[in-house]
């Protein structure tokens, strides 16, 4: 980057984390107030509200990116605007193309923090958060650990890595106590699906090792169905919701779905939303472009806001509709996901053409 691409970017930097900062502290209060209303369950208080409130933000930070970057961009460009460093950049051979290259190679850069937040940080703040809350507001579950979920369903002690939305759950270990207390059977099976209306798990890559004074006995089962009270409403507390997910789970979790035969669009549709939010930062940093050389004398601090929170928003609501019709209408997920990025890439490759 020259000095002059390195200054205009720290210009929108600082004024896009401003206004994150602002957008988060205002959604985390909100949601903190609509968390107190739950105090009181379980041992659910004021404190476990809080860290509730605290971890989906890294969530929240995903999902306002490209508006917060947006009006970011047109606030840090509309002060150099306002101040005439904008006309004198260009009237010393910094062109429009010049400044472009620039903003991409900063969207690029804003493109990459994104999508770290969306594949680490974030799905692993929220599931510790959702995990804390539900764990804090029911009594149904005996233990979570670092190891995952353990429960008593009779002479069995079950262990549950990861529980999935649907009645899926994953890495299950079953440890099962004779009547002198002794442990008698260990069970394993990388992934079990609940049977709706027949009470049992159906369990997938099946080992069974059962202990007596002869030895260890070893049964291997592609699959086997597990009789057993435990339904997933008594697991629901630490169900793994799609949004909560990394795009490689996500990928992994559709690729099991669909070679078992089941339904996978809510897991596509997510995946590939996740893929495209990324993308969209780039076009909000071109689509504010237009709106700063083209009323640059005209447009106050105030109305660029205003400008930029509308189109931000109007983006956000959009993506979210084109989410739901594609799950509704059974359009496919990529096309569901890209057709909001790609409607506002357009309209802003037509404003770039007028601006001169």
């Amino acid at each position: 980057m020259s000095i002059l691409d390195r200054y205009v970017a720290s210009h929108i930097v600082f004024a896009t984390l401003t206004v994150m900062g602002v957008l988060l502290a205002l959604f985390t209060f909100f949601a903190f107030a609509d968390e107190l209303g739950d105090t009181g369950k379980g041992t659910y208080g004021a404190y476990e509200a809080l860290v509730y409130s605290v971890s989906m933000m890294p969530g929240m930070a995903y999902d306002l990116f490209p508006s917060a970057t947006l009006i970011g961009t047109m606030m840090g460009l509309g002060t150099l605007a306002g101040n005439s460093e904008l006309t004198a950049m260009r009237a010393s051979g910094y062109s429009l193309a010049k400044l472009v290259r620039g903003l991409l190679r900063l969207a690029v850069l804003l493109m990459l923090l994104v999508f770290a937040i969306g594949e680490w940080l974030a799905p692993m703040a929220q599931q510790y958060g959702e995990t804390l809350r539900s764990l804090a507001q029911s009594q149904k579950v005996s233990l979570q650990t670092k190891t995952g979920l353990w429960v008593r369903d009779g002479s069995r002690v079950i262990n549950i890595g990861e529980m999935l939305a649907g009645g899926h759950v994953r890495k299950l270990n079953i440890y099962e106590i004779d009547q002198s207390n002794q442990l008698s059977t260990v069970t394993q099976a990388d992934d079990a699906f609940f049977q709706i209306g027949q009470n049992q798990w159906r369990l997938h890559n099946y080992q069974q090792y059962r202990l007596s004074e002869q030895g260890v006995q070893i049964q291997r089962e592609k699959q086997v169905d597990l009789d057993t009270m435990l339904s997933p409403a008594m697991l629901d507390v630490v169900v793994v919701e799609p949004s909560a997910m990394s795009i490689v789970d996500l990928y992994h979790y559709v690729d099991y779905l669909q070679a078992n035969g089941l339904e996978s669009r809510k897991y596509q549709q997510a995946m590939w939303s996740k893929i495209v939010s990324p993308l969209s930062t780039l076009v909000m940093v071109l689509l504010a472009i237009p709106f700063i050389f083209g009323s640059t004398r005209t447009m106050t601090a105030g109305h660029r806001i205003l400008i930029g929170t509308m189109v931000g928003i109007g983006f956000y609501l959009l993506s979210q509709v084109f989410g739901y019709v594609g799950l509704v209408f059974e359009i496919n997920p990529v096309i569901a996901a890209m057709t909001p990025t790609v409607v506002f890439l357009l309209a802003a490759l037509h404003l770039l053409r007028r601006v001169r």
